[in-house]
């Protein structure tokens, strides 16, 4: 037998070589204060960006908001590893998936500093999250890695995930993309019927483009395995959508909101737009619209002196794939997404 419960509810593979001890390290659940807030951000701010993943907050206040969207019943549930002077050198978390249409899901990440790794300390922070997952119901867990990380993919395959999906980063320079000859996908979406447009113009004709856009971002969303927010409400999305209006781009069918395609700034590297979302309501696809739209998006890169695009699309969205390697994108190494049953 491969794998075999542990009494804390993590899968574990026998291990091959002994693992160092980790004396002196307890594990206990997280204390929802200011200080150990910081503590938990200040772990996750010290890792290079090439090693995080979704659902990291470097910021006190940006994990404590993340924690407040979430209803009371629903709250997060998180582990920390306290070293012999106090200072937490790790902690695990499990959150339900609510985006998910699939019942019983919960996200799973564990993080420990570098100095602290090897001791077994990862694996009883996710053994005891994984726990507190299964006795709230769940029946699966979710869980993500940088693929060309070595040691992350290996201790996710010893406590029994299993590779369900991977996710690309795709990038455009958008100095050397030539689009015009596909703006005739633009022009020819347009001549049927369909209007392309902005927020910042849409604000401005159609006072109910909150609900509407709102409820169309949820669908969509619901086909997305790594959205960028757990719970969407309006309040969060209004915010989300109006960082950069004027590159948000939506397709209508008359009045009705059928697809969107927007990009961010991204402040720590000028000149870089994140691409957050391309999608279509399931009617419309195959039309060539999203084609289109990220014409457009490119267009809006290049006449603002945007030098690249980044973008991430699932192994499982062939159809996503294509449009952007016909548009210039190259893949580069992305994440990994695991999946456990708990059950």
């Amino acid at each position: 037998m491969l794998h075999a419960w542990r009494d804390e509810g993590v899968r574990v593979r026998p291990r091959q070589r002994p693992i160092k001890g980790c004396i002196g390290i307890r594990i206990r659940p997280f204390r929802r204060t200011d200080e150990e807030y910081a503590a938990v951000a200040a772990i996750v701010a010290r890792a290079p960006a090439g090693e995080l993943c979704d659902f990291e907050y470097g910021h006190p206040a940006d994990l404590r908001a993340f924690d407040e969207g979430f209803a009371p019943d629903a709250l997060p549930r998180r582990y920390v590893a306290v070293a012999p002077d106090g200072a937490l050198v790790g902690y695990a978390h499990t959150f339900p998936t609510t985006w998910i249409a699939e019942p019983g899901g919960f996200w799973a990440a564990v993080r420990v500093v570098p100095a602290y790794r090897r001791r077994t300390i990862g694996r009883q922070l996710l053994a005891r999250a994984l726990g507190e997952a299964h006795a709230a119901g769940g029946m699966f867990a979710l869980s993500q890695v940088r693929e060309q990380l070595a040691d992350a993919t290996d201790f996710a395959e010893q406590t029994g995930f299993v590779e369900m999906l991977r996710s690309w980063e795709m990038r455009l320079d958008t100095r050397t993309a030539d689009v015009a000859p596909l703006r005739r996908h633009v022009e020819r979406v347009e001549a049927s019927g369909i209007r392309l447009t902005t927020l910042d113009r849409l604000r401005i004709v159609d006072p109910d483009w909150l609900p509407k856009l709102h409820a169309l971002h949820l669908v969509l969303n619901r086909d997305v395995p790594l959205p960028d927010a757990p719970n969407i409400t309006r309040e969060w999305f209004e915010r989300f959508a109006l960082t950069c209006p004027e590159a948000f781009f939506v397709a209508l069918d008359g009045d009705r909101y059928i697809g969107e395609s927007f990009m961010h700034p991204d402040d720590r590297q000028p000149g870089l737009l994140n691409q957050r979302m391309t999608g279509m309501l399931r009617e419309y696809r195959g039309r060539g619209v999203a084609m289109a739209l990220k014409v457009l998006t490119i267009e809006y890169a290049q006449s603002r002196g945007f030098t690249r695009i980044s973008t991430w699309v699932e192994s499982t969205n062939t159809g996503m794939l294509a449009i952007n390697e016909r548009l210039g994108f190259t893949r580069h190494p992305g994440l990994v997404v695991y999946r456990q049953d708990l059950t």
